[in-house]
């Protein structure tokens, strides 16, 4: 293979410091030089991934629609899109049509090859999967976080993941409360505070502030809080579906293969047993 395509995608955001794709670029190019190609271009950009007209993306489509590459490289499918039938479409472009693989750097399967059908659609599950399990998390929070009518006006700074309006009533910032409870789930699961700062935007100070106080952790991490004030902000406020924050998705990945790789261990070791 001679020229490739790397593709990498961040969440929208109010700070455009708030998500880096170098990590991403990095990874692929690192896996396309363990490849041989010698020639590479990079799409890189800032959108929902429930738009499939962002620009770089339907750059990367026609380019691939016009035999340009040999290969494609991104993270995970779910930086294609959110939207399964735009994965899936993309998909079936560099395989079906053109027959070009699709390497993922950080994903269940590390590539879709056009000589294993099942490849395809074992990637296609798992765009329909990524897509199912963020409904979910939206919906997990939106019904914690229900609790009553918004009452009273907030004279402080909002916590964090609240926002005011222009009358000064407390008011959700669904995708900054999504950002603070995956940078928490991740300290959880063992990941430094400094490097959950690094790649989420929430700062150090804040994720300590947040775990020393045992009723706003528990806010975060269940969607519940004795604050009434808080409780009171957001029953009736109409919150449309936000990009998820990097990183939820991967825990998830992580104990899925895990539990493959246990699974092959353990018919190997039987295997081995019969012989």
């Amino acid at each position: 293979m001679e020229r490739g395509a790397i593709y990498a995608r961040v969440s929208t955001a109010k700070s455009a410091n708030l998500q880096d794709p170098s990590r991403q670029l990095r990874a692929c190019q690192d896996r396309l030089d363990e490849l041989g190609v010698t020639e590479v271009d990079v799409y890189s950009e800032r959108g929902s991934g429930a738009d499939d007209s962002r620009e770089d993306f339907q750059s990367l489509v026609e380019a691939v629609q016009n035999e340009e590459y040999d290969c494609v490289c991104m993270s995970e499918i779910s930086r294609l899109a959110r939207r399964t039938s735009i994965a899936a479409t993309f998909i079936d472009t560099c395989i079906e049509d053109q027959g070009i693989p699709i390497y993922l750097t950080d994903d269940m399967i590390d590539v879709i090859e056009p000589s294993d059908p099942m490849s395809s659609f074992f990637a296609k599950q798992l765009a329909l999967w990524y897509e199912e399990e963020r409904k979910q998390t939206i919906r997990r929070v939106k019904d914690g976080m229900k609790q009553a009518q918004r009452q009273g006006k907030w004279t402080s700074k909002p916590p964090k993941g609240f926002t005011t309006d222009d009358d000064g009533y407390l008011i959700p910032d669904l995708e900054e409360f999504l950002q603070v409870q995956t940078a928490l789930e991740r300290v959880f699961d063992g990941d430094s505070k400094y490097q959950v700062a690094n790649e989420t935007g929430v700062s150090r100070r804040t994720l300590t502030r947040i775990l020393d106080d045992p009723e706003r952790l528990q806010l975060y991490l269940d969607g519940t809080t004795d604050n009434e004030q808080i409780e009171q902000a957001v029953e009736s406020t109409n919150i449309d579906a936000v990009e998820l924050p990097a990183g939820f998705e991967q825990r998830v990945r992580d104990v899925v293969r895990e539990e493959l790789q246990a699974q092959q261990d353990h018919e190997t070791e039987e295997s081995v047993t019969h012989e």
